[in-house]
């Protein structure tokens, strides 16, 4: 991480000089020709030439410059360069690093035209102020080559000049209306390691809005690095996760200082496989996720925190129009995903980004996990649609935290697009155990639904069930959940099932059903004399299993007792399931032999017959 931020560092600081001197150097041509033009000489020829020497000056002769053609107009004070080129120098630069003087960065920069509007050449020339209405940088690529050398840590070079202190021996006031930089293309390659890495941004637009650069400039709060504003587009972004496992895309990013919002349109996040492929690139078990978002905005950014302190400080960020896929396979054979520490809060401290988001919206998003169960090989589904909610308090800050270490959330949703979800959150962001609590209430549905989840996950048929509404609170962490669980319902009848080898559909146990529905599952709760059974939620979690699936699994854990099946009563029938399972085998084994008898007898009689004949 050390070397992601001293590249972005060094960015942030090189990339405004760059663009600085490129201007500044313009701007001398300008104030050149019109005192040039002024006493009548032949001006073109001394231009360029000015041009390129003020380059090589400003550069210790590291960059010359070229480029097709070189145009002013008189009249307007406009002037175009064509096919420019901001070239380094090989030789040059070796000799800078024999003398420990070469920076860490080198730039290659190409610009297909540069168009410069309305030079103010006779105010540059009499009062020293350059005034510009536009630059324009069209298909501007910039290449930027990064080897680190312990000499750039190590030797005090002094405090960087400011741009103030670039330009004040020429100019004592710099101003530009307007800078755009369309369909940029950025090409960073890291020498540093053994193999040379690159990292690319295509079809990029920046916007600049009123540069002013004087002795006062600096100390105005309302501009950012001497602007007014700057408004940064990226277009069709696409890159491939470090594992290789993901991809993610976005249509759309959008920057800018002044409304101090970033924008990021049409965002996915899809695996690269399918999912049995995906298994065997991990070779281990776990969840896969596809993300689609339609928006995210994120408002209100402390640009001079970020800038100063390197920390994302913003009011709030909006996610609507989502879908959130999660899939787990619990049958894949391989070696499973360790999960303790990875819940969601405990994801967020590992972010390399200090940050803090004082409110997280959610709207109009599907929410659909489904788990492939190990035992029936089926696939158990649940879906929230239509989830709505907030965040507070997103952080992993430790200033942030020592005020307040919990982040709460509280969601709305339809549970299976068929009843009323509130569910609340309470996350301890500081806690080592990962703890938290999730609490909540589900209304009145159908209970038929939930054979979706409970039948390929605990081979359960809901045939009838009239759920009034349930209430749950439990408190959880990486290793197991407590609480309880308050479980209304009418008229529950269900059909216990069974895997049997080939068939692909589980099988009904039409005896041990019947036995349960009459004797132990409770009909009603509260039953027909008022009397409420609670369910206590008692739950170990095994550490492959993940945040989501372990969430359902506590619920699943109060749903029992709450039906009358707690653990005593399970153990129970478990023996009987095995006692009457084996009772079944010997008379199906019974009727077998009496058939294979009743085949012999028929074989000998018709054998007899055809003797007879």
């Amino acid at each position: 991480m050390l070397q992601n931020k001293t590249f972005h560092k060094k960015s942030i600081r090189k990339w405004p000089i760059v663009l600085l001197t490129l201007i500044l150097l313009l701007g001398c041509t300008a104030w050149y020709f019109y005192n040039n033009y002024i006493a009548g000489n032949q001006w073109k020829p001394l231009l360029q030439a000015k041009l390129k020497e003020l380059v090589l000056r400003s550069t210790d002769s590291l960059y010359h410059i070229e480029y097709s053609d070189f145009d002013l107009d008189i009249t307007s004070g406009n002037a175009t360069l064509s096919d420019f080129k901001l070239v380094p120098d090989s030789g040059v630069y070796q000799k800078l690093v024999a003398l420990k003087k070469a920076p860490d960065n080198l730039f290659i920069l190409s610009v297909k035209k540069l168009t410069i509007k309305n030079v103010g050449a006779r105010k540059a020339y009499k009062e020293k102020i350059l005034n510009i209405s536009n630059i324009s940088i069209d298909n501007p690529n910039l290449t930027i080559i990064n080897k680190r050398y312990d000499f750039n840590d190590t030797v005090k070079v002094g405090k960087p000049k400011t741009p103030y202190q670039l330009i004040k021996k020429i100019f004592k006031q710099l101003h530009i209306d307007s800078v755009s930089l369309k369909d940029i293309s950025v090409n960073y390659i890291n020498k540093n390691n053994q193999a040379t890495r690159q990292t690319s941004l295509k079809h990029l637009d920046i916007n600049i809005s009123n540069v002013v650069i004087d002795s006062l400039s600096a100390l105005d709060s309302s501009r950012f690095y001497y602007t007014k504003g700057i408004e940064v587009i990226l277009h069709n972004y696409e890159i491939a996760t470090p594992d290789s496992l993901y991809h993610a895309a976005l249509e759309q990013v959008y920057f800018s200082t002044a409304k101090r919002e970033i924008i990021l349109d049409k965002v996915t996040f899809l695996p690269r496989y399918n999912r049995a492929d995906f298994y065997k690139k991990t070779g281990a078990s776990g969840d896969i996720f596809s993300l689609k978002f339609k928006k995210i905005a994120i408002n209100n950014i402390d640009l001079q925190r970020f800038l100063r302190d390197q920390k994302l400080y913003a009011g709030t960020m909006n996610i609507f129009n989502s879908n959130v896929q999660i899939y787990s396979n619990n049958a894949f054979k391989g070696k499973g995903s360790i999960k303790i520490g990875k819940d969601p809060h405990q994801a967020l401290q590992r972010v390399a980004l200090d940050m803090k988001l004082s409110r997280l919206n959610i709207g109009h998003t599907d929410i659909i996990y489904s788990e492939t169960d190990a035992t029936t090989g089926q696939t158990g589904i649940i879906t929230f649609n239509n989830t709505n909610g907030y965040f507070l308090n997103v952080t992993n800050d430790a200033d942030v935290k020592k005020k307040n270490p919990f982040m709460t959330a509280r969601i709305n949703t339809h549970f299976m697009n068929a009843a009323p979800l509130q569910v609340n959150f309470k996350f301890n962001l500081d806690a080592k155990d990962g703890a938290f609590n999730y609490s909540g209430t589900l209304g009145k549905l159908d209970g038929r639904i939930l054979d979706k989840l409970v039948k390929p996950l605990a081979m359960v048929h809901v045939q009838s069930a009239d759920v009034d509404h349930l209430n749950f609170n439990v408190n959880a962490n990486n290793y197991n959940g407590k609480g309880h669980l308050e479980f209304y319902y009418k008229n529950l009848n269900i059909q216990l099932l069974k895997r049997v080898n080939g068939h692909a559909e589980l099988q009904k146990q039409g005896l041990i059903s019947t036995l349960a529905n009459a004797l132990i599952i409770e009909k009603d709760n509260p039953d027909k004399k008022g009397n409420f059974r609670p369910g206590p939620v008692d739950l170990q979690r095994g550490p492959y299993v993940s945040f989501f699936s372990f969430l359902y699994q506590g619920l699943l854990n109060g749903l029992k007792p709450s039906v009358g099946f707690d653990k005593k009563t399970e153990v129970k029938v478990n023996k009987i399931v095995v006692k009457v399972n084996n009772l079944v085998d010997k008379f199906n084994k019974f009727k077998e032999a009496r058939r294979q008898k009743k085949e012999a007898r028929q074989k000998k009689r018709l054998e007899k017959k055809e003797a007879k004949s």
